[in-house]
């Protein structure tokens, strides 16, 4: 990792540090989520230091390490009582906001790409299209949050497709990374993900990302679905994110 630059690191942590503290805030400050989420930082970051993730022979087991404690953590908030119970309180408008972050990741995989760390695969010049959710992010908050001049369907194929794209980045991080199947990027494998601190991607920021666009569908759909029968229900529990 000595070709990246100090720069490149620092504004990738800041990057990490945001999303992760803009959901902890989407959430109301959730001490549970926090602590979760320290522990869980502070852990990847003292494992990625040590070269765990770096082992060829059984790089797959342990990178399985990095992304299933958060698929678990989504799944279970999906699923448990009181885990819908946090995604009912949470706020829209945010998780709508922290959707900006995905553009000057975009950034930072193209520097890592020039650094030979990461494939083109995993930048728009390869395919990549994610910084477009990143991009339309300010104008879909300001249209559809704040002057509500969106419809709801519409906003929810706006996180449909965003969630495409980002379903896209996950599929070509794993294919490339330099495990025994790799399919893609075979001359430049994705090493970068596998160090500190762009083992956060993974680890923390791709599932962050995924956790708000499932719960921005979920609420959206609950709060508006079948609105002629359900009118004053769904229109009150609109009002409880929208109006945050």
């Amino acid at each position: 990792m000595e070709l990246l630059t100090y720069h490149v690191s620092l504004v990738f942590g800041l990057i990490s540090f945001l999303t992760v503290f803009t959901f902890y805030k989407a959430i109301q400050n959730s001490k549970g989520f926090a602590f979760m989420a320290l522990f869980w930082l502070v852990i990847q970051s003292a494992v990625s230091f040590s070269g765990f993730y770096t082992f060829a022979d059984s790089l797959f087991t342990r990178f399985l390490m990095i992304i299933l404690p958060p698929a678990l953590l989504v799944i279970w908030l999906f699923s448990s009582q009181s885990g819908k119970s946090c995604l009912y309180n949470v706020d829209m408008h945010l998780l709508t906001v922290i959707h900006i972050v995905r553009a000057p990741v975009e950034v930072v995989l193209y520097l890592l790409f020039i650094s030979n760390v990461v494939p083109q695969e995993m930048t728009i010049a390869g395919g990549n299209f994610d910084i477009l959710s990143g991009l339309s992010a300010p104008v879909i908050y300001y249209w559809g949050m704040m002057q509500r001049k969106i419809k709801w369907q519409l906003l929810v194929v706006w996180n449909v497709a965003c969630l495409g794209m980002l379903l896209n980045v996950m599929i070509r991080s794993v294919l490339s990374a330099p495990f025994f199947f790799q399919p893609i990027a075979t001359d430049q494998p994705e090493v970068a993900l596998l160090h500190f601190p762009f083992i956060f991607l993974p680890g923390a920021v791709l599932p962050v990302i995924l956790c708000s666009h499932l719960a921005m569908i979920r609420n959206l759909v609950k709060a508006y679905w079948n609105e002629p029968a359900q009118m004053e229900t769904g229109k009150a529990y609109a009002s409880q994110f929208l109006a945050k």
